[in-house]
C-alpha cells in the first residue's frame, strides 16, 4: 500500500459493534407499526444503508409509513440504542496508536453525525478523529463518496493519500466512486465474499491486521 495520510472509518461494523442497538430499534419500529419481528438475516441488513431505504426494501414501507418507522426507530434509538454499542478488540489502542504515528483520522459515517460523535464520547475515542462526515439528521441528500472527496478537500490531501476503511459494500463502492483506496473490515457486517466481489483493494480480519495493512508493521 502506498503511504497514506487519511484514514476514513466507517462506524458501524468497523469501529463499533452496535449492532444489539441497531437490531432492537429495528424490531421495536416493525412491532410500533404492525410488521412480524425480522429474521437475522434482514436485521443485518440494516447495518450500514440508510434507514429509510432499508425499511422500504426489507418491509415493503411505503414512503410515508418508512418515514414513521425511521422516527420510531430513533425514539429508541437517542437514548437507549447509542448505548447499546462496544467498540471492537483492540481497536482503541489501533486508533491512539495510528494517531500518535501522525495518521489524520476522520469518521465517515451514513449513521446521523449527533449517533457517532454521542457513541465516540461514550467509548473514549472521539479525541481521535479530526473530523467527522455524516448526514445530520434531516439532511441526507449527500452520497458517501460526496463525504470522502469534502474530506479530502478539507484536510488537504490527495486521493492517493486517503484510505476509506468499512465493512459493507456501500463502503467499498464508495471509495472507487471517489477514487481512493480501500480496505475492508471482514470482522464486520458483510455477507461472505461481498467484500471480495465489490473490490476491496485490502481485506482485515481484525484491528490488529487493519493497523499492519496500513503501516507494514505490528501493534505492539
Amino acid at each position: 500500500m502506498d503511504e497514506k495520510k487519511l484514514l476514513l472509518f466507517d462506524f458501524d461494523g468497523t469501529v463499533a459493534d452496535n449492532s444489539q442497538g441497531i437490531f432492537n430499534c429495528v424490531r421495536y419500529a416493525a412491532d410500533k407499526h404492525g410488521f412480524p419481528a425480522p429474521d437475522a438475516e434482514t436485521l443485518r441488513c440494516f447495518v450500514g444503508p440508510p434507514l429509510y431505504e432499508s425499511f422500504s426494501k426489507y418491509f415493503g414501507a411505503d414512503h410515508e409509513t418508512a418515514l414513521s418507522m425511521v422516527a420510531s426507530y430513533r425514539e429508541r434509538y437517542r437514548p437507549i440504542g447509542t448505548t447499546e454499542a462496544v467498540l471492537y478488540p483492540d481497536m482503541a489502542k489501533m486508533l491512539s496508536a495510528l494517531q500518535a504515528e501522525g495518521y489524520i483520522l476522520a469518521i465517515c459515517s451514513g449513521k446521523p453525525q449527533e449517533f457517532v460523535e454521542k457513541i465516540c464520547r461514550m467509548l473514549g475515542v472521539h479525541g481521535v478523529f479530526s473530523g467527522f462526515y455524516c448526514p445530520s439528521l434531516k439532511d441526507t441528500s449527500l452520497e458517501k463518496a460526496d463525504y470522502i472527496l469534502r474530506a479530502i478537500s478539507d484536510f488537504g490531501v490527495t486521493k492517493a493519500q486517503t484510505l476509506m476503511i468499512g465493512d459493507t459494500r456501500s463502503d467499498i463502492t464508495a471509495a472507487k466512486k471517489a477514487g481512493v483506496e480501500s480496505v475492508g473490515a471482514a470482522y464486520g457486517f458483510a455477507a461472505p465474499g461481498e467484500l471480495e466481489e465489490t473490490g476491496a483493494d485490502h481485506i482485515v480480519n481484525d484491528a490488529k491486521e487493519m493497523y499492519t495493512c496500513i503501516t507494514g508493521r505490528r501493534l505492539a
